[in-house]
């Protein structure tokens, strides 16, 4: 694994086809780049394929069997490969939270520390809550917890 720093992308693009352009011992290998954006993955694409592959003195080149994941999956890959368990298998991702918390608000919706959400989903007021903003807003904590545990993995730990 290499890791590349800089300010300005474009800084980097020169060091990353010195990298990619060496290729690895095993041409059916990708090679991996991880990108925030498929902004960014659209625009390395689009400058690689200038310097990889090309004809003398010209820029014909093409930019393939790259793999550009981003940061969290990258990381979840890995971390799956190292520790046995499927990523997508993890219970803490949002896709999946989103399910038992959506019980949990059912099971204590009239709970005192409950207030809050109780109060957004509509609560005590006339008639049902809105069962329509359920899904939404357990949806959104979960959402909000994994951006907990990826920006502030000191928090993380606090809770398990």
């Amino acid at each position: 694994m290499q890791l590349h720093r800089s300010e300005r992308a474009d800084a980097l693009v020169d060091a990353l086809g010195d990298v990619l352009g060496d290729g690895l011992p095993d041409p059916l290998e990708t090679e991996v780049v991880s990108v925030p954006t498929r902004g960014v993955e659209r625009w390395l694409t689009q400058r690689l394929s200038g310097r990889l592959g090309t004809s003398a003195g010209r820029q014909d080149g093409v930019c393939a069997n790259v793999d550009f994941p981003f940061p969290g999956r990258l990381i979840g890959g890995a971390i799956a490969a190292a520790s046995g368990f499927e990523a997508d298998a993890d219970p803490w991702l949002p896709d999946r939270a989103v399910w038992p918390l959506l019980d949990l608000l059912d099971e204590c919706l009239t709970d005192p520390w409950l207030a809050t959400v109780a109060g957004h989903l509509g609560a005590g007021a006339a008639g049902e809550p809105r069962r329509s903003r359920r899904f939404s807003t357990a949806r959104h904590i979960t959402d909000l917890y994994a951006r907990y545990a990826v920006h502030r993995p000191a928090m993380e730990l606090l809770y398990n």
